[in-house]
């Protein structure tokens, strides 16, 4: 299976968001509390008020849902049973077919004094679970589904593929919104004039709510048109790092369970450290097949992270950098290391 971290963009792992708040424009953290804190009537105080108060500028309350990330909680597809208003972002055939995958938009707008079973059920089970963000807006369900579906599948800067872009999961909007909060462009696209007031997505297990408000788009020229979403390198930054972390430490417990005699003294960080290098060249020279990169970060290990520039004639530098693909450059490696007399430490 290839290793994409330049596409992996919907499975990431968790940032370090404290470190990652400070000095973000248009965005604020609420302290929510623990879950603990849910009353019988609905959620923490803090929370009830961001999410449902009405003051002077009344808006609706609605919440994008995954259904895979649901039903880590539920064990099953329940969203075709609720007692709230909802609709999937996609239509017709493809609605059908991904049931069960596809995104969910959800009126969560209530009556104070008679709450759905479905809020009272995701607040005492589901807030801090990670399975949707909230928005507030003036706008209808439907004219909201127009306003998402653009958001499903966005095209790179770098190429003309479309891409499939999970930003209802509560991990990639966090990622995502703190990245674009200076930009008048982005806040004009994802928020529109008066479309949306703000997103809120829950971090810390619950226990704090981070709103994005849009607020860069107060300087923005609405009389401009405006283009669709094409995710730049910078939007797209945090994410290539965020996967090739994680793939680099699944390799590296792998080489653990591997060779667990010869890494007993070698803590797992110590050998992410060592493998990292050499992985991030080889997927340079355009490496992705995990099979294959396992091979690599074990030669890494045993033989030094520079392995392929110690070869007196060059030539595993040369193979990598030549013109075959992927399967026949790395069984080229293989016959070459053979030939320096260091076999492969797996295969």
């Amino acid at each position: 299976m290839p290793i994409e971290p330049h596409a992996d963009i919907w499975a990431l792992s968790s940032l370090d968001f404290d470190a990652a708040s400070e000095g973000v424009p248009n965005m604020k953290v609420l302290q929510v509390g623990p879950s603990t804190q849910m009353n019988d009537t609905l959620a923490a105080p803090v929370l009830t008020d961001l999410l449902f108060n009405q003051n002077d500028n009344p808006l609706r309350t609605y919440l994008l849902v995954d259904p895979t990330l649901r039903k880590q909680v539920t064990e099953l597809f329940d969203l075709d049973a609720i007692d709230v208003p909802i609709t999937c972002l996609f239509n017709g055939a493809a609605a059908e077919e991904q049931q069960e995958v596809a995104p969910y938009l959800i009126d969560m707008t209530f009556d104070e004094e008679s709450p759905s079973l479905f809020h009272r059920d995701f607040f005492a089970n589901h807030w801090g679970q990670g399975t949707g963000i909230f928005l507030r807006s003036p706008a209808s369900l439907e004219e909201l589904k127009k306003h998402f579906r653009r958001f499903t599948k966005l095209k790179r800067t770098q190429d003309d593929g479309w891409y499939f872009f999970r930003f209802w999961d509560p991990a990639i909007a966090s990622v995502y919104f703190r990245t674009i909060a200076d930009s008048q462009l982005r806040a004009a696209q994802w928020f529109g004039r008066d479309l949306i007031e703000c997103f809120v997505v829950g971090e810390e297990q619950g226990k704090a709510a981070v709103v994005f408000d849009g607020g860069a788009r107060n300087g923005f020229n609405w009389n401009a048109p405006i283009p669709p979403v094409v995710l730049t390198d910078r939007e797209l930054a945090p994410f290539r790092k965020t996967a090739l972390d994680r793939d680099i430490e699944k390799i590296a417990h792998l080489l653990k369970q591997d060779f667990e005699v010869e890494l007993k003294a070698h803590t797992p960080e110590a050998v992410v450290r060592r493998i990292r290098p050499a992985l991030a060249r080889f997927m340079r020279f355009g490496f992705r097949r995990r099979e294959h990169l396992h091979v690599i970060a074990a030669w890494a290990v045993f033989f030094g992270p520079e392995f392929d520039e110690k070869d007196p004639q060059g030539r595993l530098q040369a193979i990598c950098t030549s013109q075959d693909n992927e399967g026949a450059r790395f069984r080229a490696l293989k016959e070459r290391m053979a030939q320096l007399g260091r076999p492969e430490a797996a295969a």
